[in-house]
């Protein structure tokens, strides 16, 4: 007698997933897909898997995140929190480091999360989604705009001077850091701390 195939049983939801809350739970589905976005690639960040990682049914999922969609613009928000947070902690303003600090945090958040930095910056950005780019770039600005405040620059003077260097620095840094991720540097023969010397000399925001 031929034995009928083996039931497929469904994985029971996470002990974390029983005991969070609703916002919990939105952490725990965004963590998740980063975690999976960091060992397998974008590609993998589908609400089925996140879903079966939390041992629950992927139209659950919807009940806390807006499908696929809303599931990138989480990973990236968090994205961004972690960057401008190392940054800011990092920063050597006031030190004969200058602006190495927050570079160097910048170069390694992007070294450290390539796929992560890859989904916050190489991909189609929705017009609801951009408060995310300008609200990462507004903590290099004002940043920028204490220390040019400092030197004097007032105004309308300080707002534009202060968006020119700011976009400066931050072009040839994310520059930087996509050659760093694409392990394109090679052919520059030189460690990473002098490559973000020698490009501070020239659009650091400090000088003139």
């Amino acid at each position: 007698m031929t034995k009928p195939p083996p039931t497929k049983t469904t994985r029971p939801p996470t002990r974390r997933w029983h005991q969070a809350d609703q916002e919990q739970r939105r952490e725990l589905i965004t963590q998740t897909a980063l975690k999976l976005l960091h060992q397998k690639g974008l590609p993998a960040v589908t609400m089925r898997a996140v879903a079966g990682k939390l041992g629950v049914g992927a139209m659950t999922l919807y009940t806390y995140i807006d499908g696929q969609q809303g599931l990138h613009r989480e990973m990236v928000r968090q994205g961004f929190e972690k960057l401008n947070s190392g940054c800011a902690e990092n920063s050597t303003l006031g030190t004969a480091e200058g602006w190495r600090g927050g570079a160097r945090a910048y170069l390694r958040f992007a070294m450290e999360n390539p796929n992560l930095y890859r989904l916050m910056f190489d991909h189609f950005m929705s017009d609801d989604d951009k408060d995310l780019l300008h609200g990462g770039f507004q903590h290099l600005f004002d940043r920028v705009k204490s220390r040019l405040s400092c030197e004097g620059y007032e105004g309308d003077n300080l707002d534009r001077e202060s968006r020119s260097r700011a976009g400066r620095f931050w072009i040839a840094l994310h520059g930087l850091a996509t050659l760093a991720t694409a392990g394109r540097l090679v052919v520059l023969e030189g460690g990473l701390d002098e490559l973000i010397d020698d490009l501070l000399k020239h659009v650091a925001p400090d000088r003139a």
